[in-house]
């Protein structure tokens, strides 16, 4: 980013979207289930969050001022509270979504209220020059300044903490730096086993990109180049391959170099496509914090990876991708899954405990969980009717509906075997779910 540019990240409260300096920006974190009040007459404190063994104030500028209602279609379950801080003070946000990073020229920013009444929080605005979107300019300083609320005790993110005497409030993660033709990309070590010279790929007719090769005696299915963090894509050479493994399965990723061992601070601000949060080390540098757990549900495709006792056989691929002729669900189980929607004769919240079965119009019929480690407070049950009756699966969310048309169906499997995904978008939005026939399950 040039030195003349501002970079805000960019949130919306109801109608109103803010941008906030970004090196303001800690954390995005989630709505607690039981929030921990801390009562007072007046003003617009929501609560008390708990952030790096510190207790931290959240303000909700819904209860000070008009923010309008969120635009239709957005989820209760995108709301977060941006942990902030500046000048040795913390407060915490409450958030309705957040969004991307943004660069701007300052010149772009029009002070707009001349006032500078002591009781108002935005006076200035900006036009993102990306989707036209009118952003009020958030002041941390002054939100806190307005809310008569904030806390410095234990802040291991404070300007010079050596100097105050505080220690920091926990220890940073360590990280392995790679360098990708978007920028710094950390992983986890546990979960990096190998950077290796880019060995010879074989394409087949599917998903991701169409590639894979072969890793200690494993299909190692190969992500594009610029697969997992957003925004510009230097083309360059990807001359080595990171090998990337969690829970018996593994993805590659075409890298740079690797660059080498930091410890870093926070978990940063997600990105929209929830791969990567965003923070910066103690040079003021970017770096993207890779969720592998999320990488490997969004790429179901690492299921060709998983070792077999026999030698490894050629990847098969249908010849022919189809669209989808029906619809299909997105469900979280143990990991994301697809299902015809035809096979499915209704959907409802899990009442209670789990039990072996379940009424079901006069009837008590089986119940499968397929929630496995996903397990959560929240379920949902597919009821669908096979052969033999209905069975009731129980799942997690219930995340989107793809329509007839909208997707790719295909598979791929290693000899005889094979896997069916449906791939839905393209480039940076694109999205593969593996494809359960509940129906057939039912009947086994």
């Amino acid at each position: 980013m040039s030195a003349t540019k501002l970079r805000l990240a960019q949130a919306s409260i109801g109608a109103v979207h803010l941008g906030i300096p970004v090196e303001a920006v800690v954390q995005a974190i989630a709505l607690p289930d039981t929030p921990a009040f801390l009562p007072r007459r007046q003003g617009a404190l929501r609560g008390v969050v708990e952030h790096g063994g510190t207790l931290v104030p959240v303000i909700d500028l819904a209860r000070w001022v008009e923010t309008g209602t969120p635009a239709p279609g957005a989820s209760a379950q995108d709301a977060r509270i941006l942990v902030l801080h500046e000048g040795g003070r913390t407060i915490g946000l409450q958030v309705d979504a957040v969004g991307g990073l943004l660069d701007v020229a300052p010149h772009l920013l029009t002070r707009l209220h001349h006032d500078d009444n002591p009781e108002d929080v935005f006076h200035t605005a900006l036009r993102s020059p990306d989707d036209g979107r009118i952003l009020s300019l958030l002041e941390v300083g002054r939100l806190a300044d307005l809310a008569a609320a904030w806390s410095q005790v234990g802040q291991a993110i404070a300007a010079d903490p050596a100097a105050s005497g505080a220690a920091p409030a926990r220890a940073g993660h360590t990280w392995a730096l790679l360098q990708t033709g978007h920028g710094r990309l950390a992983v986890l070590p546990g979960d990096l086993p190998e950077v290796m010279p880019m060995p010879p790929l074989e394409r087949f007719g599917g998903g991701i990109d169409s590639a894979y090769c072969i890793w200690r005696g494993r299909h190692l299915p190969v992500l594009p180049a610029g697969a997992l963090i957003e925004g510009p894509f230097e083309a360059g050479s990807e001359r080595l391959l990171a090998v990337i493994e969690r829970g018996g399965l593994a993805l590659g990723l075409p890298v740079r170099a690797a660059l080498q061992m930091c410890a870093l601070e926070g978990t940063g601000l997600p990105a929209k496509n929830g791969l990567t949060a965003t923070l910066y080390d103690g040079d003021g540098l970017e770096v993207h914090l890779l969720d592998t757990a999320r990488l490997f549900e969004r790429f179901p495709e690492a299921a060709l990876s998983k070792p077999t006792a026999a030698a490894v056989a050629p990847v098969t691929a249908a010849r022919q991708r189809s669209a989808n002729a029906v619809g299909y669900i997105v469900f979280e189980a143990d990991g994301l899954g697809a299902t015809p929607l035809g096979a499915i004769e209704h959907i409802l919240p899990l009442a209670g405990t789990l039990a072996a079965t379940m009424d079901w119009r006069g009837a008590a019929i089986p119940m499968v969980d397929l929630r496995g480690a996903a397990a959560g407070a929240s379920a949902n049950v597919l009821v669908v009717k096979a052969a033999a009756g209905h069975v009731g699966y129980v799942v997690g969310r219930v995340q989107s509906m793809i329509p007839p048309g909208s997707g790719t169906l295909y598979r791929m499997g290693v000899g005889g075997s094979g896997l069916e995904f449906i791939t839905t978008g393209e480039g940076a939005e694109q999205a593969s779910y593996r494809t359960v026939d509940l129906v057939a399950r039912a009947a086994a």
